[in-house]
């Protein structure tokens, strides 16, 4: 009987810039998939965001990795800003040697990912915005008013200093409280984002992931950015998420030259609590068609 082949997870951590960027990759061993695709999760998420997508998208080498300061990746010496971000994410596509890939992130990695496409035009091939339009903007003239409000977070000692947790499940219910998603997907964000001490669990992402950020970009430069991307884009709404209250939502998606949009049942976290559907929008999307068997 042929061997049938499938593709399986595995931990990767790779070397960027002196630090540890830590992932999930799902592949077939010792294969060369030809769709090679990025994924990029939200703030105060990780990795593990994907899991629930990944047997469902069975033809692609995937890599979904931990941004800095979030789960099993090393942390900054400084604060995290978008731009950065997109260093890190394009400095990762040139670690892991691919030449051309997709990009998939969903809330923040949704924001970063057309910052990338825009940066690094020649290298990525389509992006895939899960519950993204674009950044979080401010106005010139808030700036001094959100500096000082940075400055002041990052002079305050222990500001955000991890509360300590008896067990996982404090930590759940806590998520669950701050955000619409199910309980499972809540459990596998929390398993990555917690580490066990002597006196109890606490959070494993860096605490300066919140402090208040003094340059946030301006709508101007979102749509700027929105213009540019030069690369077909699937942006995946769901009906009770973010992009359906936000006004800038539509305006920003017309920028786009090669856009498609589909609206799916569910909350923000829709590619966790119902990846089926989500999976199967980016296979269409992607032309990769799950080898069903029969």
């Amino acid at each position: 009987m042929r061997e049938i082949k499938v593709p399986r997870p595995e931990a990767i951590n790779l070397s960027v810039n002196g630090k540890s960027i830590a992932g999930i990759r799902h592949r077939i061993q010792g294969e060369d998939s030809p769709t090679k695709l990025l994924c990029l999760h939200g703030w105060l998420d990780n990795a593990n965001s994907f899991l629930p997508m990944m047997s469902l998208l069975p033809d692609m080498d995937i890599v979904a990795i931990d941004m800095p300061g979030h789960g099993f990746s090393d942390h900054l010496d400084s604060t995290y800003t978008v731009p950065d971000s997109a260093y890190w994410a394009a400095a990762v596509i040139k670690a892991l040697g691919w030449e051309s890939c997709h990009i998939a992130g969903h809330s923040l990695g949704g924001i970063i990912a057309p910052l990338v496409a825009v940066g690094i035009p020649d290298t990525i091939k389509s992006l895939i915005l899960i519950e993204s339009s674009g950044a979080l903007t401010s106005e010139p003239d808030e700036f001094v008013e959100r500096l000082q409000s940075s400055l002041s977070d990052q002079l305050t000692d222990d500001k955000y200093k991890s509360r300590v947790y008896a067990n996982k499940d404090e930590a759940i219910n806590t998520r669950l409280r701050s955000a619409k998603m199910n309980t499972n997907a809540a459990r596998l964000i929390i398993d990555r984002q917690l580490a066990e001490f002597d006196d109890g669990w606490r959070w494993r992402f860096d605490p300066k992931l919140r402090v208040s950020t003094a340059h946030r970009l301006t709508e101007e430069h979102v749509r700027a950015v929105n213009e540019s991307i030069q690369c077909p884009v699937l942006t995946i709404i769901a009906k009770d998420g973010f992009l359906t209250s936000r006004e800038q939502t539509a305006s920003r998606m017309k920028l786009i030259k090669d856009h498609r949009s589909v609206t799916l049942t569910g909350h923000h976290h829709l590619h966790m609590d119902t990846p089926e559907p989500v999976a199967a929008a980016i296979n269409q999307f992607l032309g990769t068609t799950p080898a069903l068997g029969g």
